[in-house]
């Protein structure tokens, strides 16, 4: 079994998109969202195993956790899209169940790490893959847990510009738009905190950077850079992986892949869309704009990411396309 990749960043930074493309390499398992380790206050897999397998050195108990793991049942801290199963046919397999058990009680540490390991190894060895990638597997603050439990899995750190970001975050229809829906004259508050959380994502993510940056399994990927240059950026993300590039990858709409669609369009584009770089541009006010460049001028600048001179920007510019200038002043 070939270590794991996993998709690590902000929220509304194109994951969707780089999970379906790692997904076209040869061998590479899609698997979604576990949420094993998540922000504080959410029920994640850790909450599940504290209220559900109290005692992992229990053959019975570790037995019962494995099956409520695959019941799709509505149960708190199972809420990840990887528990419902979609498109996973091994999930129903018994000995499936009755492997992850057998390793995980054989296991002499049996703590949420090896449970975690068993499970995306098992799911992803039953399924006739070779390794797996996942999308989001933890917050980001968790990174560190990430590389205990698998030491020689490929940490892909996405990022992207901080204002799409906002505009992405501060429009999700199944999101911050809720939210709107439900509190209507809190609307103001509610978009300006979603603005303030992505300010907030986007400096945690140069931290992060800067901690690992020289650790050999570890890769900074921008949007953006995506979508100015595909095959380049695809080649040195195959290179990061160890996995053979092909001109499939760059056609990810003829992957069977779920795609996100837009926040600010609705529509699902499967194809590169370089638009999708600069839309957030169509929506942004003068004062948003103006804030979020000077919180995140500093961070911007620590990501290796300069706007102003991005070839995505430049072409728009060139085409004859309307971007707006942020002053930008020290952070």
């Amino acid at each position: 079994m070939k270590p794991p990749i996993f998709i690590v960043g902000p929220h509304r930074s194109g994951s969707t998109l780089w999970h379906n493309l790692i997904a076209l390499c040869p061998g590479v398992m899609r698997l979604p969202e576990p949420f094993f380790l998540g922000p504080p206050r959410q029920r994640d897999f850790s909450f599940f195993l504290r209220t559900q397998a109290r005692d992992l050195f229990d053959s019975a108990e570790i037995s019962k956790m494995v099956e409520l793991c695959f019941s799709k049942k509505n149960i708190p801290g199972l809420e990840g899209a990887l528990w419902r199963f979609e498109g996973i046919r091994a999930a129903e397999n018994p000995e499936l169940h009755r492997e992850i058990a057998r390793r995980i009680e054989h296991d002499p540490d049996r703590s949420l790490g090896t449970v975690a390991r068993v499970i995306i190894e098992e799911i992803t060895r039953f399924s006739r893959y070779e390794r797996a990638c996942v999308k989001f597997p933890v917050d980001i603050d968790h990174v560190a847990e990430l590389l205990q439990w698998f030491p020689d899995g490929k940490i892909v750190h996405i990022i992207r510009d901080p204002r799409a970001v906002a505009m992405s975050k501060s429009n999700d229809p199944s999101g911050t738009a809720l939210k709107v829906l439900e509190h209507p004259r809190l609307a103001w508050l509610i978009r300006k905190a979603a603005v303030y959380l992505v300010v907030k994502e986007y400096r945690a993510s140069a931290k992060l950077h800067a901690r690992l940056q020289d650790v050999r399994n570890y890769e900074l990927f921008r949007y953006e850079d995506l979508l100015a240059d595909p095959k380049n950026t695809l080649k040195r993300l195959c290179a990061f992986i160890d996995c053979e590039f092909t001109e499939s990858m760059l056609h990810p709409e003829k992957g069977e892949h779920d795609h996100q669609p837009s926040s600010l369009t609705g529509k699902r584009r499967k194809a590169f869309d370089r638009s999708a770089a600069i839309r957030w541009q169509q929506v942004i006010s003068r004062a948003d704009d103006l804030v979020i460049s000077w919180l995140t001028k500093g961070t911007m600048k620590k990501l290796g990411y300069n706007p102003e001179t991005h070839p995505i920007f430049k072409d728009a510019r060139r085409a004859g396309e309307q971007t707006p200038q942020p002053v930008l002043t020290d952070s």
